[in-house]
């Protein structure tokens, strides 16, 4: 409370002081500091909003105060992109530059001010002075009240934004040097596990500060300042991960949120780097475990949640699964919306992924604001390996407070023939067997056909390819109706579905997945 009451007192102070022009404005160079390689802007978003009146003083519109739009003006290009930036870049500084929380959060900030450096050549390149001067205004009141907040955050929650954010304002500065790699190097540490993989495990967001490590990396060696060794191998790592991360047809893994809106973006980046070998993760515990061979791929979402800031966007999707193989996705989770800038909630429960639920509740408590800290849970994982397969084990207590049960997926990936088998365990705690409703799902991708066979228990699989599948269970099966969201619109889909009831101390539910 009183750490709440300091940050609060320090911001109001620093707005007076902002409001009275007090304070010294040493920074003057904001040209030719555009460093940027790779877009991960949803133009379709911006293109929807700025055809709107008064689109920036829209709160609920979040793009809007990031000035995506610049880039999306530089594209349009000549003196009417310039003037559309200057006048949306002007009354939302007059509108919003006293604010106290939104926009002012320092992700939005830092966003902000990366926008306006790195489009500071084209919107002045026909400024007059009066303008230009405006603009290093605006430019300089962004960096005060970025470094206030940055100076107030914990590292933990500090984004590789924020990072990049940090690093040009040096560069404004002109005071660039190698002690500010130590900072970066602790920053990056504490945000990517043992495996090198972001700790939010969105491989978008993995991509995405990867890609803002990049630009840093190129800053320094503009300034021909040395990195060090440890930053480099970061960047390789997680390039390396990068790569792992893909299905046989190049998408992502739609697990957290994560979304196929840049997969272009994706192979450029690997292409830039010119690393194309995938990384074997040996010492997995905790995350999105990955097993690849020659033909198939599998994805399994054993993520321990913890109380970082980095976890904050986790659904509520533990044990799910992702699979494809032959250069085509067969079963996937529903994927994540950057619609008005945000994951619509729905997205992240967990019949919204190929993962066991029970009482058609969520396996952690969902909110707006993201993972309820009430209902973190234990995620346990193992792996073992004998002659015909990886045995691939996660559990987890989601259910534990509410119904007194464990979760437990196990998955036989056959080393010899395209063939997988799921074991799924419901397992009471409790020697009075209470009985709650199983529904365990498997969405499909919206190319996929299926056919149910008369006993119920066996479904037929045909892909875009025309590969035929055979999905089996020992309990009776359903084909209803789901989506896929592909660049942010919904589609439908469909999704097998086996449903029961918990009557014994371990309910075990077996399926299997079996090319034919």
């Amino acid at each position: 409370m009183i750490n709440y009451l300091y940050k609060n007192f320090y911001r109001s102070c620093q707005l007076l002081f902002l409001r009275v022009g007090l304070g010294k404005s040493n920074y003057k160079n904001f040209k030719d500091l555009n460093f940027k390689q790779n877009d991960f802007i949803n133009y379709k978003i911006v293109k929807y909003y700025v055809q709107k009146n008064n689109f920036i003083n829209n709160i609920n519109i979040q793009d809007v105060h990031t000035f995506n739009f610049l880039s999306f003006y530089q594209k349009l290009g000549g003196k009417k992109g310039i003037e559309l930036s200057k006048k949306n870049i002007f009354l939302w500084f007059n509108k919003f530059k006293f604010y106290g929380k939104f926009p002012w959060n320092t992700e939005h900030a830092s966003k902000r001010f990366i926008n306006l450096v790195y489009n500071y050549d084209f919107i002045c390149s026909i400024s007059n002075k009066k303008e230009i001067t405006k603009i290093n205004k605006i430019i300089i009141f962004h960096i005060k009240r970025i470094t206030l907040e940055l100076g107030l955050k914990k590292a933990d929650s500090i984004s590789s934004s924020e990072i990049l954010a940090l690093v040009l304002i040096e560069c404004c500065k002109n005071s660039l040097n190698s002690k500010l790699i130590k900072k970066i190097d602790n920053l990056i540490n504490i945000q990517i596990d043992e495996n090198s993989v972001h700790k939010s495990y969105n491989i978008l967001e993995h991509a995405k500060f990867l890609n803002n490590l990049i630009e840093i990396r190129n800053i320094f060696l503009f300034f021909n300042i040395k990195t060090s060794h440890d930053f480099k191998n970061n960047i390789l790592a997680m390039t390396s991960v990068l790569k792992t991360y893909q299905h046989a047809d190049t998408s992502l893994p739609l697990f957290n949120g994560c979304n196929n809106n840049y997969n272009k973006t994706i192979e450029k980046i690997l292409e830039n780097e010119q690393f194309v070998k995938t990384k074997i993760l040996t010492k997995f515990k905790n995350g999105i475990a990955v097993n690849k061979d020659s033909k198939k791929v599998i994805f399994f979402d054993v993520v321990q949640p913890y109380n970082q800031g980095f976890h904050n966007e986790l659904n509520s999707g533990s044990l799910a699964i992702e699979i494809s193989a032959f250069g085509e996705k067969i079963i996937t989770n529903c994927g994540g919306s950057e619609v008005e800038g945000k994951n619509p909630a729905y997205l992240k429960y967990s019949a919204a992924h190929s993962t066991i639920i029970l009482d058609n509740t969520n396996i952690s408590e969902i909110k707006e604001s993201g993972l309820s800290k009430d209902y973190l849970k234990k995620v346990n994982f193992e792996t073992k390996e004998n002659d015909n397969s990886v045995i691939l084990t996660g559990t987890h207590n989601g259910y534990l407070t509410n119904y007194k049960k464990i979760c437990k997926r196990t998955l036989f990936i056959n080393k010899k023939k395209e063939l997988l088998k799921g074991e799924d365990t419901i397992i009471s705690t409790k020697s009075i067997i209470k009985k709650n409703v199983y529904h365990i799902r498997f969405h499909l991708m919206p190319e996929v056909s299926t056919t149910l066979t008369e006993n119920k228990k066996n479904v037929i699989i045909k892909t875009k390819k025309n590969n035929i599948w055979m999905f089996k269970s020992n309990k009776k099966i359903l084909i209803e109706k789901s989506i896929f969201v592909n660049n942010d619109i919904a589609n439908e889909t469909s999704q097998i579905v086996i449903s029961g009831v918990t009557s014994s101390l371990n309910t075990k539910i077996e399926w299997s997945l079996e090319k034919i």
